[in-house]
């Protein structure tokens, strides 16, 4: 149901918003606001899970919008723009992560007996059970699971942000559900046993 309003008058209880324009018929800085507006919650959330750290995955994501700005002449199909975002937040979040496996391996070469004020902070910030069992997955059986299940994209969308067929995408994301599967429900499982 479309209603007609006064110009400038905002939307109220039943008004319907106009659609937003396609980003083929805008110039980069409006499409990359548009693109910020629907989607950096949610790429936020997914880099969020990726990395383990909410400061690092806000600038996996600001870097990711930052690619696609600069990149958007060069973008064939405008309004398939998501796929590229979803790629250049998917691409930060491994890159942050192998860092920061080099970053550790370095620190246990370096190791001293006792241990810093940060790392004893780091340590006392501990994960959910349903963070640490994503984060312990596999990074493909990860990756497939966060943007297949949790950003509820289609095998062909996370196919084609991860780089993979349609059909490793589903055996990724299949296997890494029944790893979480099985970790989750083994304490349920063990908490029954000790009431009976």
């Amino acid at each position: 149901m479309v209603t007609s309003r006064s110009a400038g008058a905002s939307p109220g209880f039943g008004d319907e918003l106009p659609a937003p324009p396609a980003l083929s018929s805008v110039d980069a800085e409006t499409a990359v606001e548009l693109l910020f507006d629907r989607y950096q919650g949610r790429m936020l959330r997914v880099a969020t899970v990726l990395v383990g750290d909410p400061a690092v995955a806000e600038d996996v994501v600001q870097d990711a919008f930052l690619a696609v700005h600069s990149s958007w002449e060069r973008i064939r199909d405008k309004d398939e723009a998501v796929g590229y975002l979803h790629r250049s937040v998917v691409n930060g979040a491994r890159s942050r992560l192998r860092r920061r496996s080099v970053v550790l391996r370095l620190a246990r070469l370096r190791q001293h007996d006792q241990i810093s004020a940060e790392d004893a902070a780091l340590k006392a910030q501990l994960p959910g059970p349903l963070t640490a069992a994503i984060a312990a997955l596999p990074r493909r059986e990860r990756e497939a699971v966060l943007l297949r299940h949790y950003l509820d994209l289609s095998e062909k969308e996370t196919a084609d942000a991860l780089g993979l067929r349609p059909g490793s995408v589903k055996g990724y994301a299949s296997r890494g559900l029944a790893k979480l599967r099985s970790v989750l429900e083994a304490p349920a499982e063990n908490s029954r046993e000790e009431r009976q």
